[in-house]
Order: C-alpha cells, then sequence, then structure tokens
C-alpha cells in the first residue's frame, strides 16, 4: 500500500490544493493488485477533511483488502457546487480531480472502473456529480448525504444558517428548481445512465433523515434501483465506520465480509 499527497494548482477553484490518496502497490493483503487501478473519489463532509477521514475511517484497511485506490478530496464547505461568483467552481474542480490524478497515477480511465463516495456533505456532493459525470463514474457510494440541503441547512441553525445556504445554492425556488434538487435531478435522468446507487443512513440521525427518507422515497416511486442501508446509528464516524466494508464490498462487486479473514502484514 502506498500513501501520497499531492498538490496542485486547481483552475476549477483558482488555488492550489491538496488531494489525499492510498494506492494498494505493494499486495500487503496477500493479493498482489496490478494498475490502473480501479479508484474512488471520495468526499469529506461540512468542516471536515481528508486528514479526519483518513484518520477516524478506515480506508487504508479497505484500499489493501478491495484493491481500490482511494483519492480524498477536500470540499470547503461548499457542498461540491459551482460558486462561480466566487471563483470556486466544486462541480467542475471534482471532473478536474480526475482528469489530473490519471495523468499522474497509475488509475484506470475506464469507466466501470471509477467511483465516487462521500459522506454527509461529501455524501451530497457524490450524488450529484455521480450523476452530472455519469460518463465517467459508474458507481455512488453516499454515506448519511445531505439529500435536502435546504431543510440541513435552514432548517438546522445550531449548526448553519440560511445566509450560507443563499451564499452557496442562491434561493430556496432556485435550489428545488435545478439539478441542485436530487429527487428532481434523478427523476428526470434516463434509468440506464444512472450510476449504481449505495445509501446508508443510521435511523437515529437527526441532522439528515428525513431527507434521506425523502430521497429514498423517490427513488422507488420512479423505480430506480439502489443498495439501502439502514440500521442503528447517527450522523457519527461510529456509523461511517460499520459502513466501510459493506460500501466497498459493493464497489469491489464481492460479498461483504468475505475478506475479513485476510491478514494484513506488517
Amino acid at each position: 500500500m502506498a500513501y501520497l499527497e499531492l498538490q496542485y494548482a486547481s483552475q476549477a477553484i483558482s488555488k492550489y490544493t491538496t488531494l489525499k490518496a492510498y494506492l494498494p502497490s505493494d499486495g500487503t493483503s496477500g493479493t498482489l493488485f496490478v494498475p490502473p487501478y480501479k479508484t474512488v473519489y471520495f468526499l469529506p463532509g461540512f468542516s471536515n477533511d481528508a486528514t479526519a477521514l483518513m484518520t477516524y475511517l478506515g480506508l487504508r484497511k479497505e484500499c489493501e483488502l478491495k484493491g481500490i485506490a482511494i483519492v480524498v478530496v477536500d470540499g470547503d464547505n461548499s457542498f461540491y457546487v459551482e460558486q462561480a461568483n466566487h471563483q470556486a467552481n466544486y462541480s467542475t474542480f471534482i471532473r478536474e480531480v480526475v482528469e489530473v490524478t490519471r495523468k499522474l497515477l497509475p488509475l484506470s480511465e475506464n469507466r466501470n472502473d471509477t467511483f465516487i463516495g462521500g459522506i454527509s456533505m461529501g455524501g451530497y456532493g457524490a450524488l450529484l456529480n455521480g450523476l452530472r459525470f455519469r460518463d465517467m463514474f459508474s458507481k455512488i457510494v453516499a454515506l448519511s448525504p445531505s439529500a435536502d440541503c435546504y431543510d440541513l441547512i435552514c432548517h438546522h441553525n445550531m449548526l448553519f444558517q440560511e445566509a450560507l445556504f443563499t451564499t452557496i445554492f442562491g434561493d430556496k425556488a432556485t435550489y428545488y428548481a435545478e439539478d441542485t434538487n436530487l429527487a428532481k435531478f434523478y427523476g428526470e435522468v434516463d434509468q440506464v445512465d444512472i450510476p449504481e446507487l449505495f445509501i446508508a443512513c443510521g435511523e437515529q440521525d437527526d441532522l439528515v433523515l428525513n431527507g434521506v427518507t425523502d430521497l429514498r422515497d423517490s427513488l422507488i416511486k420512479e423505480g430506480i434501483p439502489f443498495v439501502d442501508r439502514r440500521g442503528t446509528g447517527k450522523h457519527e464516524y461510529a456509523y461511517w465506520e460499520k459502513q466501510m466494508d459493506p460500501a466497498f464490498s459493493f464497489l469491489a462487486d464481492i460479498q461483504p465480509g468475505t475478506q475479513a479473514d485476510l491478514i494484513l502484514k506488517f
């Protein structure tokens, strides 16, 4: 396994940005994975960054066991949408990151080998940009996603405020009328073009559960298939860590737990 930090000047967000990545390069798990690697681009949540995700979640283990490269992208509390007025186009940034990392690292350029995932705000960004760039991504993992950003930001004032929503999305009417409204966006796209979906949310997640429930209902109504993970859990790393094996097994096309007996060698 290799760990890398990569800094480059991003045109999309008008600044230098740093990416962090794991590559399954040395067969530590007992299996030698040969490049070009399958890759998941993983998006942190609000007020979090790549360091937090790599510290609190078992991403390294999943990289080693499943043979999937993991590139963690910092989103700077952007919800991974375009903010042209601030020269910060974070949706374009996602596509740019894929193109840059493919040039510099031994990553597959095959859509079937390229995935996007995220937690909370990052889960929203994965669902939004995975569908926007469905020519690039074949699977989406969303853990406790902020499926309804208006509900999240404007109804949970202990964390957010309406001014933040306006800065990022404009007014409420604009948000719900455009593809930033996930339920609307997924209902408008031809089903054959929609990436495979994995959505997980704990039943005690008071922050995003209402939005996730509405999105689930919309997907079911539209006949869009998705892996639906629920169970006991709040909006916290303890729940997300439990979803690591099922999520990465979904990406790797294996049954959860089938590689649990592999011994990691150090």
